[in-house]
């Protein structure tokens, strides 16, 4: 009898567990606790390096450049990342031409290498980059080391999850949110795996009244790399001239 009782005693143990792992690894089904989830994993991020591809959707298929490229962000300050390297390919609307650049920043310099022109702009000006510096913010995505990076999409009305989606390899939760701000909205792609984003479509309404939008989509994420400070700071290539003029 005693050896009966063990047997059901552990055979119920093992059911408790079963079901136990079943909910643990169940998929969400709240926006919010999706979000908070999101939220909570990026507090977690010291640093990632990535591999970005951007463009226009909508009116701004034809209006925006389209760009790819690899970028490394570490730290937060003055409500920007404090550290940054990437490599970008940018192809403008219209143009045949593919521009090739490199831009960093280590909190106290900022350079843009201008591979067309063999030059090397740096300054602690972050304004040195010129008209380079929206280029450098097509593949941003910021909110991998920013405090508080979901709480705007957290406290938004009625945040809805959309379904399911891969992005490269990822099986990601698809997330819609409209902002306070009125016709500004994004659709979310967040890694079932990690939390993390892997995709974001933004989307407003321009001045013609047309929507207007652009996608930043990730993937190759490495969270948390081993870099060192020598990662942010210019090496100009061998050729190229090294100014402090402010790139055009």
């Amino acid at each position: 009898m005693k050896r009966m009782t063990i047997v059901v005693l552990f055979l119920g143990s093992l059911a408790l567990a079963q079901e136990g792992g079943a909910k643990a690894g169940a998929e969400l089904t709240d926006p919010v606790e999706i979000l908070k989830n999101a939220d909570a994993a990026t507090k977690e991020v010291k640093a990632v390096q990535y591999t970005g591809s951007a463009k226009g959707t909508e009116a701004n298929e034809t209006r925006l450049p389209t760009a790819e490229g690899k970028m490394v962000l570490a730290g937060w300050a003055n409500n920007s990342p404090a550290k940054y390297r990437v490599e970008l390919k940018i192809k403008r609307p219209g143009a045949s031409d593919v521009i090739e650049l490199g831009a960093g920043a280590n909190g106290d310099t900022t350079f843009l290498v201008d591979h067309k022109n063999k030059k090397a702009h740096e300054d602690i000006d972050p304004a040195v980059l010129g008209g380079a510096r929206r280029d450098v913010s097509l593949i941003t995505m910021a909110e991998f080391v920013q405090p508080d990076a979901f709480s705007d999409e957290i406290s938004s009305e009625k945040p809805e999850l959309k379904g399911a989606a891969k992005v490269g390899n990822e099986d990601c939760y698809e997330v819609h949110v409209k902002y306070a701000q009125p016709n500004v909205e994004a659709v979310w792609f967040f890694s079932k795996k990690d939390f993390l984003p892997r995709r974001v479509d933004r989307m407003n309404v321009n001045r013609e009244g047309k929507k207007a939008g652009r996608q930043l989509i990730i993937t190759d994420l490495v969270v948390n790399p081993k870099i060192t400070d020598d990662a942010f700071k210019l090496v100009a290539p061998p050729g190229y001239t090294k100014t402090d003029d402010f790139a055009p």
